[in-house]
């Protein structure tokens, strides 16, 4: 081991698919140990039984700081100690996980970040200390609670990519170089405002839609609205529904059956 430059080690650890094969080079000596640790931590799954790994990244800031993406979809009370220790951590998703106020006192800087929390003064304080997020997916309704303040232009000003219901599209698309909007249905929305579109900074490019918001507007509106329109995606329950595109656009059937 000693003969392979550390570089050439890590390239091969790229390689390494098993777990246990990681955790066997962790035995070998400190600098296998190093290197191979940053491979087996490097992307978390706590879902069932993987939840165990909080409670180890809570109590080891020289594991948790590893971490590059971590998928947590249930509470666990050192979630919040494990996440103040990622220092590292870029992308980020949390459901069934509490509230936002298990964010509070976090250092990380995000690029991507899906979550399930409600709109709180908590949830406000994290996005705007993270102006490097470029992606994300909210699949709450935005409900403004009493004495909040909604989000300025100011947060999330490197904002491209946005995949949520229709009450946080006026909330997060205005002032920001959105181009890629995918809109969950929600019961709440029979139909919403299309003119929040063109108050993003960038055009947008790609926009993945219910059926039901789509039909019946005219390909007229839709061509002024989406002028730079390269990917349109519409999910249809073919079952119950006829179905009519346009001509003008690129159209990607994502049939629901």
């Amino acid at each position: 081991m000693s003969s392979i430059p550390v570089d050439v080690f890590r390239t091969i650890l790229e390689h390494v698919r098993e777990l246990a094969d990681l955790v066997a080079l962790c035995q070998v000596n400190k600098t296998c140990c190093s290197c191979s640790q940053d491979v087996l931590y490097r992307d978390i799954w706590a879902i069932g039984d993987g939840i165990r790994v909080i409670q180890t990244l809570a109590h080891s800031t020289d594991l948790a700081r590893r971490v590059r993406s971590l998928h947590a979809h249930q509470f666990d009370p050192e979630l919040c100690s494990a996440l103040q220790n990622m220092s590292s951590l870029r992308r980020l998703w949390l459901t069934s996980a509490g509230d936002a106020s298990i964010l509070d006192g976090c250092t990380f800087k995000l690029d991507s970040f899906v979550s399930d929390f409600p709109y709180s003064e908590s949830l406000r304080k994290f996005l705007y200390s993270q102006p490097s997020l470029t992606k994300v997916e909210s699949f709450v309704t935005f409900e403004l609670s009493s004495g909040s303040s909604p989000f300025e232009e100011t947060c999330l000003p490197n904002l491209t990519q946005v995949m949520t219901n229709p009450s946080w599209l006026p909330i997060l698309i205005p002032g920001r170089p959105v181009g890629e909007v995918t809109i969950q249905e929600s019961i709440h929305f029979v139909d919403f405002d299309f003119s929040f579109f063109t108050l993003s900074t960038a055009p947008i490019q790609k926009l993945r839609i219910p059926y039901t918001y789509l039909y019946p507007k005219s390909e007229t509106l839709l061509a002024c609205l989406f002028p730079s329109l390269v990917l349109l995606s519409v999910n249809i329950d073919i079952r119950n529904r006829s179905v009519r595109t346009t001509s003008i656009i690129f159209v990607y059937l994502a049939c629901e059956f």
